[in-house]
């Protein structure tokens, strides 16, 4: 009789057992793709920010090109006569 509840404790011991592992493998598995996600959006986010930052440097130099200056200075001095 005894043996026979040792025997059911531990099968119920085991199962337990293998239900924790199954949720905590579970629980790491959302874990890893929830950080993969974070990980990528910020990537994702930094390839974007890096090509606005080109876009608004080209917008500068053509700014401060030496031939867009000149151009608007005689623009400028047009206008006034």
């Amino acid at each position: 009789m005894i043996v026979t509840v040792l025997n059911a404790y531990r099968y119920i011991f085991v199962v337990l057992v293998i239900f924790l592992v199954l949720v905590s493998a579970v629980y790491l598995r959302r874990e890893e793709n929830c950080a993969f996600y974070k990980f990528r959006s910020g990537q994702v986010k930094t390839t974007r920010l890096k090509q606005q930052l080109w876009q608004k440097q080209l917008q500068l130099e053509s700014y401060i090109n030496p031939t867009s200056v000149s151009k608007t200075v005689k623009d400028k001095v047009n206008e006034k006569k």
